[in-house]
């Protein structure tokens, strides 16, 4: 990776926003860490150095706080820290047969939930930080929901709660890290056209495309340049702020 170049360091980079991001971050000329659980990872990231990029991926599960303990400390000693952290994996996890009642929602499946979207995230900051003061220069982006802003139908009580977890600990590491040049932001996507945002019944997107002003789903590049125009320069003076990518789901 050529000196100077920023590191930006993406999660739950195998596919949907986060490979997208991967792509775009790429094209704008930083160099990519690619990190995920899944080795498709590997792959992604060879293509991108064929395709003339530097990218370096790593499988790894965000929830193992020692893997991403030694992968962080492996960048920093070798490249100088990240400074682009696109805090991307998560999940819903749901009871046998997709049931989204609270009643139904066992405390492991709660705490699996917190552990993938708001744990990880937080285990992430706190690693990057230091390098990011030392520098005097970071951008921190972590992707929350609509359903961290309102009560989204079909939703999980626990994805809703740690996306708003995830947006109430953005504003914290953003006034926290101001004094030194460090910019933390949430995107709350709305429905996005990847796997995950379609993997639903015909009623529920129907539901879902009512419910958004646009009468379309969001596409995973719409989302990757608002990750671009948040970790650019032409942002910093952009900080604690949620950056609702929804259609205008969000506004009715």
């Amino acid at each position: 990776m050529a000196e100077r170049q920023r590191i930006a360091f993406v999660t739950g980079a195998a596919s949907g926003l986060g490979l997208s991001a991967c792509e775009r971050l790429a094209a704008d000329g930083h160099a990519i860490v690619l990190v995920d659980r899944s080795d498709k990872v590997l792959g992604i990231a060879e293509r991108l150095r064929e395709e003339g990029h530097l990218a370096e991926g790593h499988v790894a599960n965000v929830t193992d706080e020692a893997a991403l303990t030694a992968l962080v400390d492996d960048i920093t000693a070798r490249r100088g820290g990240i400074d682009i952290l696109v805090n991307n994996a998560g999940g819903m996890a749901l009871p046998k047969g997709g049931s989204v009642a609270i009643e139904d929602l066992p405390t492991d499946l709660w705490l699996r939930t917190v552990a993938v979207n708001l744990t990880a995230p937080f285990v992430l900051c706190r690693l990057a930080l230091p390098a990011m003061k030392q520098k005097g220069w970071g951008r921190i982006v972590n992707i929350a929901s609509r359903a961290g802003r309102m009560a989204v139908p079909d939703t999980s009580v626990s994805y809703a709660a740690t996306k708003a977890g995830l947006i109430g600990m953005t504003r914290i590491v953003a006034d926290q890290g101001a004094k030194f040049g460090i910019t933390a932001n949430c995107i709350a996507p709305g429905r996005i056209a990847t796997p995950g945002g379609t993997h639903a019944t015909d009623d529920v997107m129907q539901r879902s495309l009512r419910l958004i002003p646009m009468s379309r789903l969001g596409l995973p590049t719409e989302i990757a340049a608002t990750v671009a125009f948040l970790v650019s320069d032409g942002a910093a003076y952009i900080t604690g702020a949620v950056i609702d990518v929804n259609g205008g789901a969000f506004m009715t």
